[in-house]
């Protein structure tokens, strides 16, 4: 995990998204100077992969048949939102303008880690969901099995 817990952070009205010092400094130590992959999935919100952990993607994809429909509607998909962005000095770095359209990704957002990734999503949106989601009875016996 490159670190824990959620960012409250800005788009700015130039589509820039200001990454926190703590990120952008653990970004860099573990990725050097890496170009990083700004896209999503759904068009709700942003996945921004490193270079070097989107390439292991890229390669396991490779091992799909190149007909294989679900693998056309990965690439479809991120191409469609995606471009390749790289950090300045104060830490921003561009988020497409489909994507930021799409996503609501102006102001206000949220920022975290997840597995070999960062995900950003519209703070209000993100909030609301939270709250319709909260972890249950259910869920913590589920987990409690494994944990």
């Amino acid at each position: 995990m490159l670190f824990f817990g959620t960012h409250s952070v800005r788009v700015d009205d130039k589509g820039r998204l200001k990454l926190p010092s703590l990120v952008k400094e653990r970004l860099v130590e573990r990725y050097k100077d890496a170009t990083y992959i700004v896209t999503s999935l759904t068009g709700d919100s942003v996945v921004i992969w490193p270079q070097p952990e989107f390439e292991r993607i890229d390669h396991s994809l490779a091992q799909i048949s190149e007909f294989s429909k679900t693998r056309a509607k990965f690439q479809n998909t991120v191409n469609r939102y995606g471009a390749e962005a790289t950090l300045d000095e104060q830490g921003r770095m561009l988020i497409p303008a489909k994507l930021r359209e799409s996503a609501g990704m102006k102001g206000e957002v949220t920022l975290f880690w997840q597995g070999n990734h960062l995900e950003v999503h519209n703070q209000a949106k993100y909030d609301a969901e939270a709250d319709q989601n909260r972890l249950t009875a259910e869920d913590l016996e589920e987990l409690a099995k494994v944990v």
